[in-house]
């Protein structure tokens, strides 16, 4: 996964104020594979757009050419009818030849008009069909990534914790609060942990099987902030969604 994951404000459980993670870095060098999996996927799915968007200024391109084409036909025809009604000598034969011509050639521009529509909407919707499955394929390996990483290593849950707990090293009481199966290894780590913060603190860690397995809940005396794995998770997934975005046109981005 990202290196790099922003997490977002989490209601308080107590009424107390929440406050934002701005950002956690994993620094376990052993999740440069990870990372490597996350930039081929992101990598892809911008090719999957820059082909889709080739296909559609193709297509456009082909339409235009064919409109050229129809409009000089029209003109031609337009022509022959007008000339046709002056050598016949009919004023009223004119007039008819031109509100027929004119009738087709509206006629023409309405179906040429709802055919691009139609051509548009449906291009538009495989787009966006295409990069959501492109976002969920990326996203369900990044979950896989995680999952074995840390069911092979506990530990590894470790450098989420700790930086948690460096966006609130200020504070001088802490709690944090994590599943009974993380609890042991987080306890255990308890002075590598205090070691963040600059100053002494009461730093208290307590397990909570309301959380997920890999929950994480830091609490100080101005409010909680929820970290867990699921928080991260879903972080990648708006990542993952403005990276895809980013390989896209500003007007198939915007229509997305």
């Amino acid at each position: 996964m990202s290196n790099v994951i922003k997490a977002p404000i989490v209601t308080a459980r107590t009424g107390k104020k929440t406050i934002a993670v701005q950002r956690y870095v994993l620094d376990d060098p052993s999740c440069a594979d990870d990372r490597q999996r996350e930039m081929e996927a992101i990598a892809a799915a911008k090719e999957e757009a820059a082909e889709l968007r080739r296909q559609a200024e193709q297509y456009y391109e082909t339409v235009r050419e064919q409109l050229v084409r129809e409009q000089e036909q029209w003109r031609h025809e337009k022509e022959r009818l007008m000339q046709e009604a002056r050598t016949q000598g009919y004023e009223d034969g004119y007039a008819a030849g031109r509100d027929e011509a004119l009738s087709e050639r509206r006629e023409w521009i309405e179906q040429a008009r709802r055919l691009a529509e139609r051509a548009n909407d449906e291009f538009y919707a495989q787009l966006e069909s295409a990069a959501e499955t492109m976002l969920e394929v990326a996203l369900k390996a990044a979950e896989r990534i995680i999952g074995t990483t840390l069911e092979s290593d506990r530990t590894a849950f470790l450098p989420l914790v700790r930086q948690v707990l460096h966006e609130v090293r200020r504070q001088t009481e802490v709690s944090v609060y994590v599943h009974p199966d993380c609890y042991e290894t987080v306890a255990g780590q308890r002075e590598l942990l205090k070691s963040v913060f600059p100053h002494h603190v009461e730093l208290f860690i307590y397990p909570d099987d309301t959380l997920p397995e890999y929950g994480c809940l830091v609490e100080t005396p101005f409010g909680r902030i929820d970290a867990g794995v699921d928080m991260q998770l879903e972080r990648l997934r708006e990542a993952l969604s403005r990276r895809l975005k980013e390989g896209m046109s500003p007007e198939l981005a915007g229509a997305s």
